[in-house]
């Protein structure tokens, strides 16, 4: 074959790989736990406002939430929360929820409704072994008032391998 049959060739080649490359990001793009995208990124950029006022009204409340995350235990880490209010008594009747994710697995993140065990404090469990850092966005309700808050914190060193 002389070098003018060579050419179409390659541009076949090249062409083919571009599109194998295209594939190996795109499947490597959708399947990375670590990688996270801020779910209904563009209605909460519209809502900017009324999320800021939310806030406002939540600080307003000044409640105290203690948040602890034990080590995992047979698959299971136990959320544990405490509220307080502002006079710093015991805050009971409450619905609180969160939504954890560990930092190095960002796209998994865990939705738990805590259940009340007495004296302002409420534990529910997180299906994880990860333990690490932890993004913890809790929402506390009673009645009209809404309380959220996010906090960040370390529920111990994974065991080296």
């Amino acid at each position: 074959m002389n070098g003018a049959r060579w050419w179409p060739v390659a541009i076949v080649l090249v062409l083919g790989v571009t599109v194998v490359a295209n594939v190996a990001v795109y499947w490597t793009a959708n399947h990375d736990p670590s990688f996270a995208v801020e779910p209904d990124y563009y209605r909460r950029a519209v809502e900017w406002d009324s999320t800021v006022a939310r806030e406002k009204r939540s600080a307003a409340l000044r409640w105290t939430v203690d948040v602890r995350l034990d080590p995992p235990v047979n698959g299971e880490a136990t959320l544990r929360v405490r509220l307080r209010g502002d006079d710093g008594t015991s805050l009971d009747s409450v619905d609180v929820r969160a939504e954890a994710s560990h930092n190095a697995r960002g796209a998994e993140v865990f939705v738990v409704r805590l259940a009340p065990t007495g004296s302002g404090q409420y534990t529910g469990e997180i299906p994880s072994v990860r333990q690490g850092l932890w993004r913890v966005d809790l929402s506390a309700i009673r009645g009209r008032d809404a309380f959220t808050e996010r906090v960040t914190l370390d529920n111990g060193s994974p065991a080296t391998p």
